[in-house]
């Protein structure tokens, strides 16, 4: 077996150089361990590279190099992050297979984490999706990595726009009672903004994505960040008095899709104070309408240091 030839140092027949080469849809068990919490999740792993023009193919069935390996061997300890983990496999990748110079990885998959519907609520669990991607490029003999860390987080908004037509409506049907029922101009006004109004409400998913270099982020903190931008916070399982809870205070908040997805960036920014202004930020939000057969959708991406000039510079654009 020894003697076998080495069919992928062949030289390429066609000297055409190809972004990426890998394999996808591994899933290996990897425990994040950060002092005495621990998280398991269980991903799709997809690991890829580059290759030049002038090699046939990538060792991936060789036992020493092959990616499958690599993962194995980088999944089975405890790591403190998500982030070193991707920072572990790039710079594996790019080690074992030194005619690459780029390497990516994804990681895909739920994340559970302990959730309590109400201050009073026993803490149950609650799925989150989780994607990761990271980025390597060697340059000068140095292995420089980038990895991009997010999650998807569904929540609830109440239409601001039906509210108001609604708000209209309880305000004329008022006046026209106001005789009978005694009512000032300033009653009238109170009653109609401390009594939550109707709406059609939806389910709203929430993608925030944000780079993380040097530093580690807390998964929990992204999806907090996203959940705190929206109407109201659903849950798999609700007590009456939360639900009703849920519905008062989540019309007390209507919010479009534009809305949440401007909040989620100035979340982002006041809480997570490790991102540097070269860092990038991804939002995506998407409303699933109740009233409408199509979707709602607001998109933002760009770096930090450009996000903050524009809050910072207000109205005066």
């Amino acid at each position: 077996m020894s003697n076998l030839p080495d069919v992928q140092n062949e030289k390429s027949r066609i000297p055409v150089s190809l972004d990426e080469v890998g394999i996808t849809g591994l899933i290996k068990r990897v425990r994040i361990v950060k002092g005495r919490s621990e998280i398991s999740l269980i991903p799709k792993i997809s690991v890829f590279i580059n290759l030049p023009r002038e090699q046939r193919g990538v060792h991936l069935s060789r036992s020493s190099e092959t990616i499958e390996s690599i993962v194995e061997d980088i999944t089975y300890s405890p790591v403190g992050s998500i982030e070193e983990l991707c920072r572990k496999m790039l710079t594996r990748l790019l080690e074992k297979h030194d005619y690459a110079d780029k390497a990516r990885v994804l990681l895909e998959g739920p994340v559970v984490l302990d959730v309590r519907a109400s201050e009073s609520e026993v803490k149950r669990q609650k799925a989150y999706m989780l994607h990761v991607e990271g980025k390597a490029v060697r340059k000068s003999g140095k292995i420089e990595t980038r990895i991009f860390l997010g999650v998807d987080v569904e929540g609830m908004t109440a239409c601001p726009c039906a509210q108001e037509l609604v708000k209209d409506y309880a305000e004329s049907v008022i006046r026209k009672r106001t005789e009978e029922l005694s009512l000032s101009e300033d009653a009238i006004r109170k009653i109609l903004s401390l009594v939550p109004l109707a709406s059609h409400s939806q389910r709203c998913i929430g993608s925030l994505t944000v780079e993380v270099r040097n530093s580690s982020i807390d998964v929990s903190e992204l999806v907090k960040i996203v959940e705190d931008s929206m109407s109201g916070v659903i849950h798999d399982v609700l007590k009456r008095p939360d639900e009703a809870s849920l519905v008062r205070l989540a019309h007390l908040n209507p919010l479009f899709v534009e809305d949440v997805a401007r909040l989620i960036i100035l979340n982002a920014l006041t809480r997570l104070n490790q991102l540097s202004d070269e860092d990038i930020i991804e939002v995506r939000v998407e409303s699933i309408e109740s009233v409408h057969p199509h979707n709602a959708v607001a998109y933002r991406r760009a770096r930090v240091g450009e996000l903050k000039k524009e809050l910072q510079a207000g109205g005066n654009a």
